[in-house]
């Protein structure tokens, strides 16, 4: 039996996470306070609670657009109940508790990748950590132009420059509470939050470690955001000679550097499964403004879909009568949907199957930036 968690759980929950991912009590106590009760499952086995973890509501921007989503986050399930198919149980209860509020897509990050593609999961885009020495910031050339926001007032400031900075780009989080609640939490580090240009970019940044000056959050809107940026880090290089950050493989700060002097210090993927192909194929936009697609998508109720696309906005409905252009498993459909693997890579690796001018205006219309997200759930 799964159902949603009551305060009494909490207990249950600080075990839960205590065990799953070395989480202390205040850790965990104020993850779900900034969380939210309300997210939170727990799934029952005998009458004794196994498994606990949240089904968080968002959205993914894909082309310009945020199709309803939701993230699976923090899945612990207590050793005793390990090994026994629990954890299909909880992907296939939690889609479907996503699905019902609205959700097209869900998404959630791996620790071991095959029950999640079981369960259709599959890799979608990356989280990306960087890490650079700011000794050579000062060489930058910019004037930094900023102003401090009160923590209270943050969200506010921040969240329309942050929609912004999405439109461009794939895969990034239309954020829900819970996840701007994460981003400003004081309680693990007071944050401090600075807004740049004519509300061009910001920076949360967190001074909490003595050693690496951490950017909680960011975005810059176009190059001269981004240098003043590193460059109003910079003059935190006598305190703090490193500087790290979430950032996108095509990363605009390290694209605004002087020099070399950064490193990739994490690379992951987030894993998405797609609730209903058609309303997902719709919700999302497209670069490529005109365009028509049959797609048969292969699995064990295998889907046909007509995707129309016109001035980057689609319709898709069911087709019935017409052989598909282009035939894709169901398994690898997520990674086709996000732009993580374009339809030719999908068809050499035998993923794929379509004429080649098919898979060529495949490539085109779900061509996009590498998909990716500035935080991990």
């Amino acid at each position: 039996m799964v159902r949603k968690v009551i305060a009494a759980d909490l207990p249950f929950i600080i075990d839960a996470y205590r065990l799953a991912f070395a989480f202390d009590a205040a850790h965990t106590r104020r993850y779900v306070e900034m969380t939210g009760l309300a997210s939170f499952r727990v799934l029952e086995s005998n009458g004794k609670p196994a498994a606990v973890w949240a089904v968080v509501p968002c959205g993914h921007w894909f082309g310009g657009r945020a199709v309803p989503a939701a993230n699976i986050a923090h899945v612990a399930i207590q050793p005793e109940f390990r090994g026994g198919g629990l954890a299909a149980d909880i992907l296939d209860l939690s889609c479907e508790d996503a699905r019902k509020d609205g959700a097209c897509l869900v998404s959630l990050f791996a620790s071991t990748r095959p029950v999640y593609r079981r369960s259709g999961f599959n890799l979608a885009g990356h989280e990306m950590i960087y890490e650079a020495e700011t000794s050579e910031f000062y060489r930058i050339r910019q004037d930094i132009r900023c102003r401090r926001v009160p923590l209270a007032e943050a969200r506010a400031a921040l969240e329309p420059i942050y929609r912004s900075a999405c439109q461009p780009q794939a895969g990034l989080l239309d954020r829900s509470d819970a996840h701007w609640n994460l981003h400003l939490d004081d309680t693990r580090g007071i944050p401090s939050v600075f807004v740049f240009g004519d509300e061009e970019g910001y920076a949360v940044i967190d001074t909490s470690d003595e050693s690496t000056l951490t950017l909680r959050d960011w975005a810059a809107l176009n190059g001269a955001a981004a240098r003043q940026i590193l460059k109003f880090i910079g003059t935190f290089s006598t305190v703090y000679g490193k500087v790290r950050w979430h950032g996108a493989p095509q990363d605009a700060l390290v694209f605004a550097m002087p020099d070399k002097g950064w490193t990739l210090v994490h690379q992951e993927e987030f894993l998405l499964r797609v609730l209903d192909p058609a309303a997902a194929l719709t919700a999302r936009g497209y670069a490529c403004d005109d365009g028509d697609l049959t797609l048969a998508i292969d699995g064990a109720n295998r889907q046909v879909l007509h995707l129309s696309i016109r001035d980057g906005v689609a319709r898709c409905a069911p087709d019935h009568g017409e052989e598909p252009d282009l035939t894709i498993e169901e398994a690898h459909f997520p990674s086709l949907f996000s732009g993580f693997r374009p339809a030719s890579f999908l068809q050499r690796a035998g993923h794929a199957g379509g004429a080649p001018r098919t898979i060529a205006l495949a490539d085109r219309v779900f061509a996009g930036p590498p998909p990716w997200v500035a935080e991990h759930f």
